[in-house]
């Protein structure tokens, strides 16, 4: 078996060495193996950052990768700062962290990986492709809801309605309340320089995962909600309790 294995390793591997990539900085056009393939486009650029849009040829996004920062450590006792991007595919709302680009080169390591991946195939996201990526790292599966079997119309009365003021959130454990209603749990990961919260509601639905630089209290949480990057604060008093906060409010706990 493990003669059978090498070959194809090896195989693989030269493949993708062989895969020439090209960026045109002006345009965000990524072509692999002088064939058009997909763009990327920066999105909230300044300076020498920005956000990047994975789009088709036809600029429809398939997905957003958000710029998120973080420090870590040297053997010196010194800090450096780490470029990572929170990458959310737009129809599945599947995400991942994208890791360890340099601070002067990060659009053409960013195509490299994408193309390598082979994730856009005829101006779509490969499904089977997506999810090697989202497993290669460590990222995080959202369950689209199963459509209605038919269009019957369901009215559904809530006798005991949640509270319209503002939320007022304690956590016990990694239990999460409201109004000393239990609303949800939380999970804590530590993903190198990345502190990543998971968030479930009260039926254990993976409502979403927040990020944020473990070293860094200025930068903000970087989330996904109904299939759009969105960046909160960060409260250095109470940073769990005021996101919570924020997705109560917001309905979706």
């Amino acid at each position: 078996m493990k003669r059978f294995l090498l070959p194809v390793v090896m195989l693989v591997s030269s493949v993708a060495m062989a895969q020439d990539v090209d960026v045109e900085k002006s345009t965000g056009l990524v072509k692999v193996d002088d064939q058009e393939a997909f763009y990327l486009t920066p999105k909230n650029k300044s300076m020498m950052e920005s956000d990047f849009s994975l789009e088709n040829l036809q600029h429809e996004e398939l997905a957003y990768l958000k710029l998120v920062k973080g420090e870590k450590y040297n053997s010196g006792g010194g800090t450096s700062t780490t470029i990572n991007y929170q990458m959310v595919f737009t129809k599945t709302g599947n995400q991942c962290m994208l890791t360890g680009f340099g601070m002067l080169s990060i659009i053409k390591p960013l195509a490299k990986r994408i193309a390598g991946a082979n994730l856009v195939k005829d101006g779509k996201v490969s499904e089977a492709e997506e999810r090697k990526f989202i497993l290669l790292n460590n990222g995080t599966f959202l369950k689209p809801i199963a459509p209605a079997a038919n269009n019957d119309r369901v009215i559904v009365v809530n006798d005991n309605p949640k509270p319209s003021g503002p939320a007022d959130i304690s956590l016990k454990d990694n239990n999460i309340y409201n109004n000393s209603e239990m609303v949800g749990i939380f999970k804590r990961m530590e993903e190198g320089d990345i502190t990543v919260i998971s968030v479930y509601n009260a039926n254990d639905a993976l409502v979403c995962k927040a990020s944020h630089p473990t070293a860094n209290e200025d930068a903000d949480w970087s989330l996904q909600l109904d299939g759009k990057a969105v960046a909160i604060l960060y409260n250095k008093a109470a940073p769990l309790e005021k996101l919570f906060k924020y997705l109560v409010e917001k309905g979706h706990l």
